[in-house]
């Protein structure tokens, strides 16, 4: 076999033409958290309407999870309603837009509208990937694809940190976001070839007795927020997407917001004059982008190696473990023993993070419903963006009141519980 033949057999070209554009069109994303704090003056940000200008370049890099909020469900809405092929196009060209504009803004008001424009690009961008892989997997190849994606769009994220930082120091900001650009207009030419899945809510067929009645409305409704319109379906399977979505929630809240945000300060406070580690003297700064740097990497290099051992050993085992070394991991951390263990605790914790991804967004896949897939995995993504976003301000807030190590304190009460409900849903199986 050849190896043109051995790579589309690793790697289907359905899964191919999805992930490409994302990862090309996520370069300018990950760089702007880069080059922005270093480029204030560059950018003409300044305080306003009474806020610092700090709040400014925060709430801009922000912005754009807090929009995914809404803009999840509103990309379930427009594939279901006009196929995956050419919202996916268009979201691809709104990504590499949303790139160039981070290269010429000037003012807060500009560069907010691109970032949060970007969230709602995102958030086709990701479903559609999460759709093909549901699409074409079958339960034995189901966690590598899932595992391709979050391996794609960290290899952009990558390149981005690492080849886009050295060309923006090398050069200029417009001259690397334009380059940046010009990648993504190469995945918008991909993008047309994305497969034509029909997502559409499969209604015929549905008796009578698979809608709700007058009196489950109010049951309904509140199964419709909390995991996406799914009629017809027992209480056992819709419990089960809750437990899943929730500890999403709160895998997000720790190691995606709270753990990422805080590292700097917290690896600050724990040095207390003594800069120094396993006898190294050390800067802060460059220890924090380094354990920052490897959660990259292990999402890069394990996602696909991680989504295998979900095939080959089932999705509740593989979570049980990645939670297990989480909550282990954040718990040794927040009680901070020594420098040199909360070093060793934190890469860690990112590989049961980059396990735990793979694993999730799977079983979430496979308990949705079929003819509900668009909204469902879009109502998870919500739980996992609001999970992301509120963890960063969870840990400032509770690191001024009471040291950072509480927040990690906070965590594995949020993931615990978490926990405690996923073990008790799915032992009813």
């Amino acid at each position: 076999m050849g190896l043109a033949a051995r790579a589309s057999g690793f790697i289907p070209k359905e899964m191919a033409v999805v992930v490409f554009p994302t990862a090309s069109v996520i370069l300018g994303d990950s760089l702007i958290y880069i080059v922005l704090p270093v480029s204030i003056a560059e950018f003409e940000i300044t305080g306003a309407l009474g806020l610092s200008q700090a709040f400014w370049i925060g709430f801009a890099l922000s912005i754009n999870r807090f929009i995914r909020l809404a803009s999840n469900s509103f990309a379930a809405g427009v594939y279901q309603r006009f196929g995956l092929r050419w919202p996916f196009v268009a979201a691809t060209l709104l990504g590499a837009s949303t790139t160039l504009v981070y290269g010429f803004s000037k003012g807060i008001l500009v560069l907010i509208l691109a970032r949060a424009l970007w969230g709602i690009a995102y958030s086709h961008l990701r479903l559609a990937s999460q759709l093909t892989a549901l699409e074409i997997s079958t339960p034995s190849t189901r966690g590598k694809l899932f595992g391709l994606f979050n391996s794609g769009q960290r290899a952009g994220s990558f390149l981005a940190v690492t080849g886009g930082a050295f060309l923006a120091d090398a050069t200029s900001r417009e001259f690397t976001f334009t380059v940046l650009a010009a990648i993504g207009l190469l995945g918008v030419a991909v993008a047309t070839r994305a497969p034509a899945i029909a997502t559409g809510l499969k209604s015929q067929g549905r008796s009578d007795r698979d809608r709700p009645s007058g009196n489950s409305r109010g049951g309904s409704f509140i199964w419709s927020v909390l995991v996406a319109q799914a009629q017809g379906l027992e209480a056992t399977a819709r419990w089960t997407m809750l437990s899943i979505s929730y500890l999403r929630f709160g895998t997000a809240f720790a190691a995606n917001g709270l753990v990422i945000a805080t590292i700097t300060p917290y690896l600050t406070e724990l040095f207390a004059g003594d800069a120094t580690v396993f006898g190294i003297t050390v800067n802060v700064l460059t220890l924090a982008g380094i354990l920052v740097g490897i959660r990259w990497f292990a999402n890069l290099a394990l996602a696909v190696p991680f989504g295998h051992v979900a095939d080959i050993f089932g999705r509740r085992p593989t979570i049980l473990v990645g939670i297990g070394v989480m909550l282990v991991m954040l718990a040794i951390i927040g009680l901070a023993p020594s420098l040199e263990i909360v070093v060793i605790a934190l890469p860690i914790l990112f590989i049961a993070g980059a396990l735990l991804e793979t694993a999730l967004d799977t079983a979430m896949g496979e308990a949705a419903p079929d003819d509900a897939r668009a909204p469902a995995m879009a109502r998870y993504s919500t739980w996992l963006d609001l999970g992301a976003a509120t963890g960063p301000i969870a840990g400032f807030v509770i690191g001024d009141a009471i040291g950072f190590g509480a927040g990690y304190g906070i965590a594995v009460g949020i993931v615990g519980s978490a926990v405690i409900l996923f073990l008790a849903v799915t032992a009813r199986r």
